[in-house]
């Protein structure tokens, strides 16, 4: 795919044009948080839950990866 071909279904065209949900955050617990992804919480072995994570969170949680 070409870059200047946007009328491609390709999965990363459909992803840069999706517009960003508002909802509560499950880390912060704050309303009305763009959204960027959800992410999974292990509480344990048996129990794994799928929670939306806004960009602040995201950030703040992230780590760098050093190439050593």
């Amino acid at each position: 795919m070409a870059w200047y071909n946007l009328n491609s279904t390709d999965t990363i065209v459909s992803e840069f044009n999706q517009k960003h949900r508002i909802d509560r955050c499950g880390f912060c617990g704050e309303f009305e948080k763009k959204i960027r992804t959800t992410k999974k919480i292990y509480f344990s072995e048996f129990e794994v839950e799928d929670r939306p994570i806004c960009f602040d969170c995201y950030h703040q949680h992230s780590k760098k990866a050093i190439a050593r």
